[in-house]
């Protein structure tokens, strides 16, 4: 046989065989199964405070030695998600805050009434409040500026559930002091939930 005709042979065999393998491989039946979990979906929590106060708590002019202001604020929240929340300050302008005698307790019953003002002394009124306790005890307002700025320094730690609300009531008083004449101050209260 020549050498010719062995190539031939051995091409042809090895055709042969690569067609049967391809339709062998192409028409093989097989027993098959899935499983799956269908729908996932995620959706992030939520953390929401709320207060009743229609205007500013505070807005008095012509304090003398002596005056005292009370206001009340009901803060609700209103988050899906566990959280604590804390009463800090910022902005405190104006150096009258250091003759100011603050004191902050918190309660229930009690609502925004008002803009307490000199005039008559308090047109605000925190009728109903019952104290549970003082997170800021005789302070100043420049003394809770300086200690309470953020979060992390806040008064009063409260952790709601969704829809619990806490009332604040706070009391400043004008010190008798003649070095607070015509000094003015300007202080913005912030109440900050962060979820746990």
């Amino acid at each position: 046989m020549s050498r010719t005709s062995t190539t031939r042979l051995g091409a042809f065999a090895l055709s042969f065989l690569l067609v049967g393998f391809l339709v062998v491989t192409g028409s093989r039946a097989a027993f098959t199964d899935t499983t799956s979990n269908d729908g996932n979906s995620w959706a992030a929590g939520t953390v929401s405070l709320t207060d009743d106060a229609a205007s500013v708590m505070f807005n008095a002019a012509d304090l003398k030695p002596g005056d005292t202001l009370e206001n009340c604020i009901v803060v609700t929240y209103g988050g899906s998600l566990d959280a604590d929340v804390t009463l800090y300050s910022e902005s405190l302008t104006g150096d009258l805050g250091t003759y100011l005698d603050l004191e902050i307790q918190i309660g229930t019953g009690g609502s925004f009434d008002d803009t307490a003002t000199a005039d008559g002394q308090n047109a605000a009124s925190c009728t109903g409040f019952t104290a549970d306790s003082t997170i800021y005890p005789a302070g100043t307002v420049a003394g809770f500026a300086g200690a309470s700025d953020d979060f992390a320094s806040g008064v009063g730690t409260w952790g709601p559930s969704t829809g619990e609300s806490m009332t604040y009531r706070f009391e400043v008083t004008v010190q008798d002091n003649d070095l607070a004449q015509g000094d003015i101050a300007s202080l913005n209260f912030v109440w900050e939930a962060q979820n746990q």
